[in-house]
């Protein structure tokens, strides 16, 4: 048997396009010890009643009506990247973000900034920052080749 390869948070990256075109993405050094991307969907059930023994438990059946992604991050604070996600939070806009898993491709979407935080546990603490990065649209996956 083959042991699964493993991959190593270092190759996980939020990478946060540019907007130009071509768009260039950067992995921003203000996600630097957590990350991670969780997708979720929203359902619609509907129990179906069984005919033949209504007096039996119905199964449910469940119908996705709505996909979503979130990308969270974390790590020291990086402050030379803070003027410019704290104008990301306070717009309403949202940014081409990649999700890279090397070497087996990337997650990509838009993505709205909705979470932002910066703190420390002490005087003599590093700050730290979280943030939480939504979907605005159809995230999809592309496999390197």
């Amino acid at each position: 048997m083959a042991p699964v390869p493993r991959v190593t948070g270092s190759k996980l990256l939020v990478q946060i396009g540019d907007g130009a075109s071509p768009e260039v993405f950067q992995h921003d050094c203000l996600i630097n010890t957590k990350r991670g991307v969780q997708f979720t969907s929203e359902t619609n059930e509907t129990i179906m009643p069984d005919c033949a023994n209504p007096e039996d438990p119905a199964w449910k059946s469940v119908t996705k009506d709505g996909l979503q992604a979130t990308i969270s991050g974390a790590g020291m604070l990086y402050s030379a990247s803070l003027a410019e996600w704290w104008a990301w939070y306070n717009g309403d806009n949202a940014k081409n973000v990649r999700f890279n898993v090397t070497p087996a491709g990337y997650w990509q979407g838009a993505f709205k900034l909705t979470q932002f935080e910066v703190t420390a546990d002490g005087n003599k603490e590093t700050a730290t920052t979280n943030s939480t990065l939504v979907s605005d649209g159809p995230v999809t996956w592309t496999a390197n080749p």
